[in-house]
């Protein structure tokens, strides 16, 4: 009886034995399963997303048209240039002259004698000669600061005339038969004549002074704006190269003045599809080398599948002015979005969106908009100030700057996905 009760107690601490050991080994395997498990999550290569823009531009050509007038020589001489190029001037500003290189030296030569004449009728004193000199050297100094420079010429010559007096009373014995007004008047008559001898050029009102003049100044000009369509463009595209000379001819251009306050562009546009979404209105982004400039839209001209958009311009006019066509940028979208690897996204529920990395192994899906794909990465909405977006008719969070995306979804275990 002892015996049997020692077998039976022996038989049940080796059944207890094997339960301990058998609770020891799944114990074992589960913590390796675990183990096994956190080394497949550790492997997981991830990214974080890049803040970034996503900018989509269509390139076009613009014709600059300006308010502008260009002035020609009056006559042959030799030209004088006293502003140089994209100088602003003021209006009544002498922006050139033309010396008609006529002989006056017989005039200037009797302008000396009648000059003398009239001192002498004036019985002028050395402090009188003071006075008169005084009275040209004031006229000479306001006629610079005006930029006056023919009549500071004028001046020059006048202060020269009444320094003179090495004249005698033997010469003019003619001259003296005069009378004081008869005098002068003949003074002011021979001036006047010597003075035409030169041409004036001056600004008639306040804007850019400009030598590059290229031919199509009649054509694209703020009066033919109506006229202005895509055929327009395509005939009227040949600049001409000018060089300013010093010996001009009648009829030849010798500069122009440019309105710089405003001004227009005609955009060519190539195809209508790309810019079905601007109207009448509108604001259009450009862009030009590395500048941004912006313009209102007051004209789309449309022409089979080409078109012309004319914009109204106020800004960086000293960029473009200078040659009359450039090549352009429209921008048509420019918006702050994420950067992440095209190999993240995946489609799950109708949905297209990315694995974020949680803890213990385990990812959670995140829905997205893709704005556009690249070869290897894809732009995506950041969502709004929330960092929601709307699919349809339901809001998702999003993926967020401080989210690890998985680069390769595939990898991932159904089993692993929170939701």
């Amino acid at each position: 009886m002892i015996f049997l009760r020692i077998k039976k107690n022996k038989k049940e601490l080796f059944f207890r034995k094997r339960i301990i050991f058998v609770l020891i080994f799944l114990i074992f395997l589960f913590f390796l399963s675990r183990a096994f498990s956190g080394k497949i999550y550790r492997s997981y290569k991830t990214v974080f997303p890049t803040y970034t823009n996503y900018r989509k531009n269509l390139e076009v050509v613009g014709f600059n048209i300006l308010d502008e007038k260009v002035y020609s020589a009056g006559d042959d001489g030799i030209s004088l240039f006293n502003a140089s190029e994209g100088q602003k001037v003021p209006v009544g500003f002498e922006i050139a002259s033309i010396n008609l290189m006529n002989d006056t030296s017989g005039l200037k030569d009797e302008l000396i004698k009648v000059n003398a004449a009239l001192n002498y009728k004036l019985n002028s004193s050395n402090n009188s000669e003071n006075s008169i000199s005084d009275f040209n050297v004031e006229k000479l100094q306001n006629d610079l600061k005006q930029n006056k420079f023919s009549s500071a010429i004028a001046d020059i010559n006048d202060i020269d005339l009444n320094s003179k007096d090495n004249i005698s009373i033997s010469e003019l014995t003619e001259l003296m038969k005069f009378t004081q007004e008869e005098l002068a008047e003949k003074k002011q008559q021979l001036l006047l004549s010597i003075s035409k001898s030169n041409i004036e050029y001056t600004s008639d009102f306040s804007g850019i002074v400009s030598y590059k003049i290229d031919g199509l100044e009649s054509y694209y000009t703020i009066d033919n704006l109506e006229k202005i369509n895509y055929a327009y463009l395509q005939k009227y595209n040949k600049v001409t190269k000018f060089e300013s000379r010093s010996q001009v001819k009648k009829g030849d251009k010798l500069f122009k003045l440019i309105n710089n306050l405003s001004y227009y562009l005609a955009l060519k546009i190539e195809d209508n599809k790309k810019i079905d979404k601007f109207k009448v209105g509108d604001t259009l982004s450009l862009k030009f080398n590395f500048e941004t400039l912006k313009g209102k839209i007051i004209k789309i001209e449309k022409e089979n599948n080409k078109s012309v958009i004319i914009l109204s311009m106020s800004d960086m006019f000293n960029s473009i002015y200078s040659d009359r066509i450039n090549n352009f940028k429209i921008i048509l979208v420019d918006k702050k979005c994420f950067e992440i690897p095209k190999s993240a996204i995946v489609k799950r529920n109708n949905l297209f969106g990315v694995y974020v990395q949680e803890i213990h192994g385990l990812v959670r899906f995140i829905p997205i908009i893709v704005i556009s794909p690249t070869q290897d990465y894809s732009y995506v909405s950041k969502g709004d100030k929330n960092g929601y977006i709307t699919i349809g008719d339901k809001s998702y969070r999003t993926i967020s700057i401080n989210d690890a995306i998985i680069v390769n979804p595939k990898q991932i275990d159904e089993s692993q996905i929170l939701n």
